[in-house]
């Protein structure tokens, strides 16, 4: 039942790694991206959260947001 219970969690919780479009908050000063739209680094975020390619917000400089990595 653990086991089933962990998978789920995996499954459901835990963001796609491999994703090809990322968060960022629309701030000229940014300077993280985020995999998850609810991500808790985005709370923050007085501005627009915009969805880009992640090889845009790599592009822009912009770094993983350290809780997602």
């Amino acid at each position: 039942m653990k086991s089933v219970l962990l998978s789920l969690l995996f499954i459901f919780y835990i963001p796609n790694y491999r994703a090809s479009e990322v968060y960022i908050c629309g701030a000229k000063g940014a300077n993280k991206y985020h995999y998850s739209e609810r991500c808790r680094g985005l709370s923050a975020c007085s501005h627009e959260v915009k969805k880009v390619t992640l090889k845009e917000a790599q592009g822009y400089g912009l770094t993983l947001y350290g809780w997602e990595d």
